[in-house]
C-alpha cells in the first residue's frame, strides 16, 4: 500500500479515478459530464490559417554518437534548410491569441505528416514539463489494446459504478455507469472503470514496451533544437496490478508533457512516429515500427466521438473536422487540466497547471487554436 500511495498521489499526479480508501484518500474522476460547464465557451474564429505543403526533407545533420539517434527533420514551407525554424507564423500567432495572458497553460501543435513544431506557447513547460499526462494516454492505451484484439470499438466493455482492484474501491465520477457500453463509448467518455477492468489483460510491462516501440517514448533521445532542453515520455514498467491500473489511465509513474502528447496523437494517428523538432536539419530519434492502419482508424474515430459526443462534446460544438481526449490529473489538492486534439494535420496539446478538469480549463484554448487550422 505504500508504494501505491507514494506513486498515484506523488509528484507524477493522480488522474482520472476516484479510490476510497482505508486512509480517507480520495481520487477525482477525469472529466464530469457537466466539466465543460465551466467553460467560456466557443469563441469567434480567428482568420483561417493553411498549414504550408509538405516539401523533401531538409539534408541532415551528421547524427550524434549515440546509436539512438538517426535520421533527419522535414522541412515544409518557408525558410527551410538547416536550422531553419518550424514554427509557421499565422498558427504561432494563432496559439499566442488562444492562450493570452493564462500563465498556466502551455501549448505545442505539430505537422502530424512530419514532426514539425508549428506553434509553442510557454515552450520551456510544453518540452520539459514532467507531469502525468491523465486520460490522455488512454489513446496509447487503446491502440495496445485494439493492436492485440482484446477490444474493438464496437465490443461491448461495460462501465460499472465501480471496480475493485486488490480491496480498493473505485468508482467513476458522480458514480456514473454505462452497463451497455462499447469501447468507443468508454473511451469518449472517459469511463475509468472500463479502463481497470482491462488491465489484466495485458502484461505488467506491456504498455512500456509498446510506448517505446511504437510511439518513440522512453528513449531519452529526443533534441527538438539547438540549445533547446526536453524531456522525452517516460512510461515504466508496472510493479503490481495497482500501479497497471493507474498506468492504463495515464497516471501511476507516466510522465508526459504537451510536447510528447502532441506527438502520441500523431503517432496514433498516422501509424508513424515522427520525433518532434523546432528546428530544422537537427537529427532525429526514429522507430521503425508503424501502428496498423485499423488501430490508426478506429482511434481517429473514438477521438471524433469525444469531440462530438463524449466529454470534449460542449467544446466543440459546431466545429467540424475535430478530434480530441480529455484529462485531468490530481496532483495534492489541485488539480491540472489536459486536452490533445487534431483537426486537418495538425495536433495540438494543452496543460494547464492548477486546471479543474481537461475540457473546462484546456477546452477553450484548444478550440480557439484550431479555429484557425484549415479541416
Amino acid at each position: 500500500m505504500k508504494s501505491w500511495k507514494k506513486r498515484i498521489f506523488g509528484g507524477a499526479g493522480c488522474v482520472g479515478l476516484a479510490i476510497v480508501l482505508t486512509a480517507g484518500c480520495g481520487l477525482v474522476s477525469d472529466e464530469s459530464p457537466d466539466a465543460a460547464a465551466t467553460s467560456t465557451g466557443p469563441r469567434p474564429d480567428p482568420a483561417v490559417a493553411s498549414v504550408p505543403p509538405t516539401s523533401p526533407s531538409a539534408a541532415a545533420t551528421p547524427p550524434p554518437s549515440s546509436a539512438s539517434a538517426s535520421g533527419s527533420a522535414s522541412s515544409s514551407g518557408t525558410p527551410s534548410g538547416t536550422g531553419a525554424s518550424t514554427l509557421v507564423p499565422e498558427l504561432q500567432a494563432a496559439a499566442e491569441r488562444a492562450v493570452g495572458q493564462n500563465a498556466a497553460a502551455s501549448l505545442i501543435a505539430l505537422d502530424m505528416r512530419n514532426g514539425e513544431i508549428v506553434s509553442t506557447v510557454h515552450r520551456q513547460a510544453g518540452m520539459s514539463g514532467t507531469v502525468a499526462p491523465g486520460s490522455t494516454f488512454k489513446i496509447v492505451t487503446s491502440a495496445l489494446l485494439l493492436q492485440r484484439g482484446i477490444v474493438t470499438a464496437s465490443a461491448k466493455v461495460p462501465c460499472p459504478k465501480f471496480t475493485t482492484v486488490n480491496g480498493q474501491s473505485i468508482h467513476n465520477v458522480g458514480y456514473m455507469e454505462m452497463p451497455g457500453a462499447t469501447f468507443r463509448d468508454d473511451f469518449a467518455h472517459s469511463c475509468n472503470t472500463a479502463f481497470i477492468n482491462l488491465r489484466d489483460r495485458i502484461k505488467d510491462d506491456e504498455l512500456s514496451t509498446y510506448s517505446t516501440r511504437y510511439f518513440g517514448l522512453n528513449s531519452d533521445a529526443w533534441k527538438v533544437a539547438t540549445g533547446q532542453g526536453s524531456v522525452d515520455g517516460v512510461v515504466p514498467p508496472a510493479h503490481n496490478a495497482n500501479e497497471k491500473a493507474a498506468q492504463m489511465m495515464g497516471q501511476g509513474g507516466l510522465v508526459m508533457n504537451p510536447l510528447t502528447m502532441a506527438s502520441v496523437v500523431a503517432t496514433a494517428l498516422t501509424g508513424k512516429f515522427h520525433q518532434p523538432v523546432l528546428e530544422r536539419g537537427m537529427p532525429v530519434y526514429t522507430r521503425s515500427e508503424t501502428l496498423p492502419s485499423n488501430v490508426t482508424k478506429t482511434i481517429r474515430e473514438m477521438m471524433v466521438a469525444c469531440a462530438t459526443t463524449g466529454s470534449a462534446a460542449s467544446v466543440f460544438q459546431g466545429m467540424p473536422g475535430v478530434g480530441a481526449k480529455t484529462g485531468t490529473a490530481e496532483v495534492g489538492d489541485g488539480t491540472n487540466g489536459w486536452m490533445v486534439a487534431f483537426r486537418g494535420d495538425i495536433a495540438v496539446a494543452v496543460y494547464v497547471e492548477g486546471g479543474d478538469s481537461g475540457s473546462g480549463a484546456a477546452g477553450p484554448i484548444v478550440r480557439d487554436y484550431l479555429s484557425a487550422v484549415t479541416p
